[in-house]
């Protein structure tokens, strides 16, 4: 969305323009103290078999420069695009870290912009399951799914009249 925002005369351009709605599922808007677990305890044990990306940890933990950046960049692309409506979902339910604890990855402060005309819900399950859908009747799909369609027909038919159910 920054890009689009801030492109010229590249196919870019026209995302911005074109964009009615944006859904975020489990985002750290401002970070997640998991990336900072997760660097702690990679640096204590060596039995860990896959190796992080340390840039992309430090970047996400709480209150990154990084996600601050983005996030200021983000805000200023939206302001100049008021019509754009924001849908934020967090998560629920603890995932298991490390075989140890379980934990919120990603805490409902951070699982939203914090915009006024944002909306927020949640989904019944870890931030890891969140965005895998088991079927129509998941849950989280009918939440996400209620919201885009309620996107959808609120937009003009091409005669100009709003589309109904």
């Amino acid at each position: 969305m920054n890009q689009s925002s801030e492109t010229r005369g590249t196919r870019l351009k026209v995302v911005i323009p074109n964009v009615i709605g944006i859904v975020f599922l489990g985002t750290p808007h401002r970070g997640s103290k998991s990336a900072s677990i997760g660097r702690m305890a990679y640096q204590i044990t060596t039995i860990a078999t896959r190796k992080p990306n340390w840039k992309l940890l430090r970047a996400l933990e709480n209150n990154s420069d990084t996600l601050e950046q983005i996030g200021n960049s983000f805000l200023q692309t939206l302001e100049g695009h008021p019509n754009i409506e924001i849908y934020s979902f967090r998560e629920e339910k603890e995932t298991r870290r490390f075989w140890v604890f379980n934990t919120i990855i990603v805490e409902p402060d951070s699982a939203k912009i914090g915009l006024a005309k944002e909306e927020v819900n949640s989904i019944p399950k870890n931030h890891s399951d969140m965005t895998k859908f088991s079927s129509l009747d998941d849950v989280g799909f009918k939440r996400v799914s209620a919201q885009v369609w309620r996107w959808v027909r609120a937009l003009p038919r091409h005669d100009g009249t709003p589309h109904h159910s």
